[in-house]
């Protein structure tokens, strides 16, 4: 069971496979999850089916660094994010998935109490803008 879900309409006018593709362009995925990205780099893997990208993020705290794997699958994009901040390790798995006329992404939050609290709290407040951003994008 996900620790939480965000659920985004689609415009009027933007089919799922607009969506689709958009949730499959890899640059795109990591612009739109890394909203304060100072740098990211390619690590292994294809970028047109799946790929980790080592990614380094400005936080309230600071800058990070981690791993993000994007994988590709026919109604949108998997995405895993693996971090060791000072205080444990994280994991953020979401399922982006096209499901009808909405944007859907199934969250899991693995960690310590604190980091999955504070993980959680920051995807059910920023989740919803990156949808709207990559909606957006989609779009365009």
């Amino acid at each position: 069971m996900p620790t939480t879900t965000i659920y985004t309409p689609l415009p009027a006018g933007l089919n799922a496979a607009t969506v689709i593709k958009a949730l499959h362009n890899h640059e795109l995925m990591i612009r739109t999850l890394c909203t304060s990205l100072i740098s990211h780099e390619f690590v292994s893997g294809n970028p047109s089916t799946e790929a980790t990208y080592s990614i380094t993020d400005k936080k309230p705290i600071g800058q990070t660094t981690y791993k993000l794997t994007l994988t590709n699958v026919a109604d949108g994009v998997d995405s895993l994010v693996n971090a060791k901040p000072p205080v444990g390790i994280l994991t953020i798995a979401g399922k982006w998935r096209v499901v009808g006329n909405t944007l859907t992404e199934d969250v899991e939050i693995d960690g310590n109490f604190m980091m999955k609290k504070m993980a959680k709290g920051n995807v059910e407040k920023t989740h919803p803008q990156q949808h709207s951003m990559l909606l957006q994008n989609a779009q365009a």
